[in-house]
């Protein structure tokens, strides 16, 4: 059985985009950006590439739940070994 912090249900993949506002070493960006929500959240400058902190860039970010902690910035493109790895194990079984 795994442990919750395994559990993929654990982490959810959320997109944003880059509002543009960066003070105190955070940028703000919108979450699902799109979808009609105006929801916002600061994120540390440091977890995003500089190619993605301009405004309206777009990414997604890694989220540890419950908690809404920052795991880490993903591309759009990029693979996420939380979520992906417990896939391959279930497809297995």
């Amino acid at each position: 059985m795994h442990q919750v912090e395994d559990n993929p249900s654990s982490y959810v993949r959320v997109p944003v985009r880059v509002l543009g506002c960066l003070r105190g070493g955070e940028i703000t960006v919108f979450l699902f950006p799109g979808h009609g929500l105006v929801l916002t959240q600061p994120i540390q400058t440091h977890l995003v590439p500089e190619s993605l902190r301009m405004p309206n860039s777009e990414f997604d970010v890694l989220f540890k739940h419950p908690g809404a902690e920052i795991v880490r910035v993903l591309r759009h493109d990029e693979s996420c070994p939380e979520i992906e790895s417990y896939r391959i194990d279930a497809q297995k079984t």
